[in-house]
This record gives C-alpha cells, sequence and structure tokens, in this order.
C-alpha cells in the first residue's frame, strides 16, 4: 500500500493546486539573459538526460492527474507544480517541461521518463509582464508535491476499472511494448511498487514545498536503504534545504551548504554522480572484475559535458534585466556606499570576486563555521554528518572500491555514498588502470577523510607523542582509552580532544560514543571524525535566489538585515513574482500556496545576524550592492 498519511497531505494541496493554477498568457519562450550560454548550450542543460529513470515515458504520458481525467503531462498542471516551458522541438519533441526528460534504465530496453538537474535549478522571475528564465538558480519546482502527485495517479489508476480502460488505450495509440491489459496492469502494480519502496524511505512530516528538499538525506537514503538493500538504514529527510544556485559552483573549492564536497581533481563529475544516485539513479552492486566498478544507469558522458558548460555559466547581472525591461535601474550612489559597507560587513566570509573571471577551477576558497557561529538551523548539517549505517552487500569491500582500507559491518553513511560514486565513476572510465585509481581514491578519501589529516600534528604534539613533518591521522582510539583510563567521563574526553584540536565543527562527542558503542573492526570503522559545519560563497547572483540562508527560512534579503527575532515566521512560498525592493519574492498567501513555517524544527529562521545593526539607510545602500553583484 502507498503511504497514505504523506501522500494525503501532497493530495489535498494538489487539488487546491489544480483548482488555483493561474492561466498564463505569456507564448513564446521567456526572456534570456547573457549567462554565457547559447540557445544549443540551454537545450543540453535542460532535456539532457543524466541516467534518474523514474517510469516508463508511455506511461507517464497516459497517466491522468490524480483528481481530473486531464492528462498529468498537461501544462497547466504542471505548472501549478512549478514547473516551467522552454519549447525546443528538437531537443524536447515530447513537450516536456525543463528537467523531466527522455532517459534510459540501466539496461536501456525502452524509453523512461527521467529528471535532470535543470528542473530544480533554473529561475522564474515574473516582474510586471516580463518572464524572464536565469539559468543554474532556483527554481520554484515542488518536488515533493511532483512525486506524491504521480504517486498517487499511480494508484488511482491501478484502483479504477475506468481510469485504468482509458490508461490502457493511450497506452496503444503511443505503440507502446506490452499492450495487454493483463500485462499493463501487473506492470503497473510493480512500478506502484517500486515507488511506494523510495516513499516509505523517504517518509516525513516535513513537507518541503517548492524550492526545497532534504537533498542529502534523500540521496543516503537511495544508496544506503534503496541501493544497498537495508531498509533500516533510512532516515527521515527532516532537514529540507533550498536548492542552491548552480553558478560559480566548479570554481570553488567545496561545494554542498555543508562544504563537505571538494571539487579538485575527480571531485567535480563525483558531486554529479553523487546528485544523480540520490534522483531514481539505478545502480548494480553487484561485483565484477572488468570493466571495474559499478554498472549503472549514470550518463557520465552527459554529466561531464554538463559540467563543462556550468564552467561556463555565469551569474545574472541585474543590469540585463534592466536592459531588458524588466527591473528597475540601480541607484549608482546607493551601490557606491552599499560596496563600503559590504566590504566592512560581508567581504571577510562573502569574497567579491570577478562574474566572468573567476581563475582556475576549485581555486576559490571557501570558508566554514561551526553550527555555534553561524547559529542557523542545524538539522541539514548534523543529519549528513552523524548517520551510522550497516554495510550489508558491502562488508569487506575495499573503500575505493580497488583502494584504501575495508569497510566493516558498521560505518558512517557519507562514507558509502563515497564508496558507490567511485564505483560508478570506475565503471565509466577508460582503461587508463592508474587514473582510474586515483579518481576512485580522490573521491572516497575526500568523502571519508575530510579534514582529519592535518588535525594530527596538533593533537599528538599536545599529547606529547612525537611529531612527524608530514601530517598524519590522529589514533584516537589510543588517546580515548587513555583518558578513559584515568577515570574521565565520556563529555569531558570529547571536550579535551575539541580543546586539543581547535575545530569547533568537529564532533568529537558523536567520535566518542561511537568508540565505547561500536568494538573490533567496527570500532576501527567508525572513528572517523566528523564535521557539522555550513559554507559561504561569493554572492554574485545573490538577489535572484531567494528565499535565504541554506534552508530557505527567510523570504528576502531585507529580512535578512534584520534580527531573527523579526524576520517574519511564516511566509508563503511558490510565486515566481519578483519584489525589486526587499530582493525576494512575492509572499501571497493564496488558496494552494504553501506556507514555509519558521517554527518546525529544521526550518529555523535564526542565525547569520549580520548586518542587523544597520541604520535603514545602510541597509538600503547594501541592499542596492548586493543587487549589483
Amino acid at each position: 500500500m502507498i503511504i497514505w498519511r504523506v501522500s494525503t497531505v501532497g493530495f489535498l494541496v494538489l487539488m487546491a493546486l489544480s483548482h488555483s493554477a493561474a492561466s498564463d498568457s505569456h507564448y513564446g519562450n521567456p526572456i534570456t539573459v547573457d549567462q554565457g550560454w547559447s540557445d544549443a548550450d540551454r537545450a543540453f542543460f535542460y532535456f539532457a538526460p543524466q541516467g534518474s529513470p523514474i517510469l516508463p515515458l508511455d506511461y507517464f504520458l497516459a497517466l491522468e492527474q490524480p483528481a481530473s481525467e486531464a492528462l498529468f503531462s498537461d501544462r497547466a498542471f504542471l505548472k501549478s507544480l512549478g514547473m516551467i516551458y522552454w519549447d525546443d522541438a528538437d531537443a524536447n519533441p515530447e513537450g516536456l517541461p525543463v528537467g523531466l526528460t527522455v532517459d534510459r534504465g540501466r539496461l536501456g530496453t525502452e524509453p523512461q521518463l527521467g529528471m535532470n538537474c535543470s528542473a530544480c535549478h533554473v529561475t522564474e522571475i515574473r516582474v510586471g509582464d516580463a518572464i524572464v528564465l536565469v539559468d543554474g538558480g532556483v527554481s520554484h519546482f515542488d518536488f515533493w508535491s511532483f512525486m506524491t502527485a504521480l504517486d498517487t495517479a499511480l494508484v488511482v489508476t491501478a484502483q479504477d476499472d475506468e481510469r485504468l480502460r482509458r490508461f490502457v488505450d493511450r497506452l496503444a495509440e503511443r505503440d507502446h511494448l506490452v499492450t495487454e491489459a493483463d500485462q499493463i496492469t501487473a506492470r503497473l502494480q510493480q512500478i506502484i511498487s517500486d515507488r511506494e519502496d523510495w516513499r516509505r524511505r523517504n517518509d516525513t512530516d516535513i513537507i518541503p514545498g517548492p524550492g526545497r528538499v532534504d537533498a542529502l538525506n534523500v540521496i543516503l537514503n537511495q544508496v544506503t536503504a534503496g541501493m544497498l538493500e537495508r531498509p533500516e538504514n533510512a532516515r527521515v529527510p527532516d532537514a529540507p534545504v533550498s536548492y542552491p544556485a548552480l553558478w560559480d559552483a566548479p570554481y570553488l573549492e567545496v561545494v554542498q551548504y555543508n562544504g563537505v564536497v571538494p571539487n579538485a581533481g575527480a571531485g567535480a563529475i563525483g558531486r554529479n554522480v553523487g546528485q544523480v544516485l540520490g534522483v531514481f539513479g539505478q545502480v548494480d552492486l553487484a561485483e565484477g572484475t572488468l570493466p571495474l566498478g559499478y554498472n549503472s544507469s549514470v550518463n557520465v558522458t552527459h554529466l561531464m559535458a554538463l559540467e563543462e558548460r556550468l564552467e561556463t555559466l555565469t551569474s545574472p547581472s541585474w543590469s540585463d534585466l534592466v536592459e531588458a525591461g524588466a527591473l528597475p535601474a540601480l541607484d549608482p550612489r546607493l551601490v557606491e556606499a552599499g560596496q563600503v559597507i559590504y566590504q566592512r560587513q560581508c567581504a571577510s566570509c562573502h569574497a567579491v570576486i570577478d562574474r566572468t573571471d573567476r581563475g582556475e577551477l576549485a581555486s576559490i576558497e571557501i570558508q566554514t563555521f561551526d553550527l555555534g557561529t553561524i547559529g542557523t538551523d542545524p538539522a541539514a548539517a548534523l543529519g549528513f554528518a552523524a548517520r551510522e549505517v550497516v554495510t550489508g552487500p558491502i562488508a569487506g569491500r575495499q573503500v575505493g572500491v580497488v583502494t584504501g582500507p575495508e569497510f566493516c559491518e558498521v560505518t558512517h553513511g557519507n562514507a558509502v555514498l563515497a564508496h558507490v560514486v567511485a564505483g560508478v565513476m570506475l565503471n565509466h572510465f577508460g582503461d587508463d588502470r592508474r587514473a582510474i585509481i586515483q579518481a576512485a581514491e580522490s573521491v572516497a578519501v575526500s568523502g571519508i577523510h575530510q579534514r582529519l589529516v592535518g588535525l594530527g600534528s596538533s593533537i599528538r604534539s599536545a599529547l606529547g607523542l612525537d611529531v612527524d613533518d608530514k601530517p598524519v591521522s590522529p589514533d584516537y582510539g589510543t588517546m580515548i582509552d587513555a583518558m578513559a583510563a584515568e577515570g574521565l567521563p565520556q563529555d569531558e574526553i570529547a571536550e579535551r580532544l575539541a580543546a586539543m584540536s581547535g575545530d569547533s565543527s568537529a564532533l568529537f562527542n558523536e567520535l566518542v560514543r561511537d568508540h565505547f558503542k561500536y568494538h573490533g573492526e567496527d570500532q576501527t570503522c567508525m572513528e572517523v571524525l566528523q564535521t557539522a559545519q555550513y559554507r559561504s560563497r561569493p554572492l554574485n547572483g545573490i538577489w535572484a535566489t531567494g528565499p535565504y540562508l541554506h534552508n530557505g527560512s527567510v523570504s528576502t534579503l531585507a529580512d535578512l538585515l534584520l534580527p531573527a527575532s523579526q524576520r517574519p515566521t511564516q511566509f508563503a512560498v511558490a510565486n515566481s513574482r519578483f519584489d525589486p525592493v526587499n530582493v525576494g519574492f512575492v509572499s501571497e498567501v493564496s488558496d494552494g500556496a504553501f506556507v514555509l513555517d519558521t517554527s518546525i524544527p529544521g526550518n529555523a529562521n535564526s542565525g547569520h545576524e549580520y548586518g542587523v545593526t544597520l541604520s535603514v539607510q545602510d541597509r538600503l545602500a547594501l541592499l542596492e550592492y548586493l543587487k549589483s553583484l
């Protein structure tokens, strides 16, 4: 059975949305601005499959809406879920919205409905009658309601004889591979079962709403619970984050809100593979010899081509939208005054970079901040760092697939993710064994031991142990046992280790707890220092990426410059109408609108209280400068 507790909530929202979907009088494609891409680049980004099959394409196109006989693929219905359209008959002959693709499964036997990263990373901005698309931005796509509606539509089709008859008839019109009603019904039930498994892994009371998803937990659920076939590894995705802007991403040394994914070396393609694994990617974890690694649905060729295009993608310029007649001109005097304030208040964390000349790839240093310092909602950072999983079928395999130590029965979730990513990469890369091993090792080691090497010397020195010139990983087990022998309780041991390292984002309390919880090989595997942190990044194009903070809990930049106690505690999300004064999207509470409640854990709008003591005039000047970035 489908999990109706969550589905019913989404179904009721969808009913409201389907009745309140605004008519769109705009014909033809929206306005685009110069972000370094040609129309061909844009079409590739919008419609190229990445290896994320959801269900057979013909089944999707034959499906009706949950509460209507109208097709699920109806443009107005999908627009009500925040999807947008770019008409290109050559790149998109099925007329799908941006981000839905014609994909192939791991076996490649028939066309599948797929999803690529543009579903979440194209911003629609409406000002007056103008509609502008910003590539690589933050969409208003309501992924969760889309999936809820899709699951519900599949179930009601299987349960309603008339719906099922119409569904079968439409499949026959599309020359589908299987046209016999009983065979279609059997396959429909299998699809429903697969979708039910996904929803069960991701069952949650925290509905993300438009423009958000708990990406890290969904990815880890897919890999550690789904691919390992260990349902006990699933965790509730209760820490939704905003879809991040993609421009400049290849030039940052680390990405993700918690700064755990390095870009250097194989990191860039690794992060893209990881994203596909979390969005319906298929992987066969059976061990083989040639080719090395794990066979998967991931289209690595397209991911590499996508990464090349992201290297040329620049942030949107406010002035370009002014020229297009979509935004008011900036006040140069306010911009100049705001620049001075920015240098004083913001630049130490958010470096100013040239939006078109960003230097070498992975070269922009990114600062990270511990949870106490930044003060924003901790759920996303803690959920990723503190997850423990059983390794199941990969127990005993090497962490880097062809290199590194062996997995124990229990390990950290991010270690499994790094392992599977490395395995998929190995299976797709060429015959240069040395390059393959280096790539796998780069992804696996950086994913597991990030920020570990380098702390070793300072800790060993503090304990009076020998210090080599080359940093070494600290032997935490010996240190913890020595302190325990002195009679120190666990919390005090954690405090001492934290004081030695000077790293306030390191979760020494988790490390010490795991030391005493696990034994033997499992203890060794679990004694890896995890960190809980958030990163800062350059702010070019920040004006187009609201709502703000990692979890989208602050509606506008003007609100972000207020103390947390004065920020709105509730606001509506999903409106693409832009507010050029407060800098964000208009919050209009209407029938069907999703209202973000910041009192819910994971949604907190606290923290990042910088610039909150500025005068009204200085805040206006700073806002004007932020528009110019």
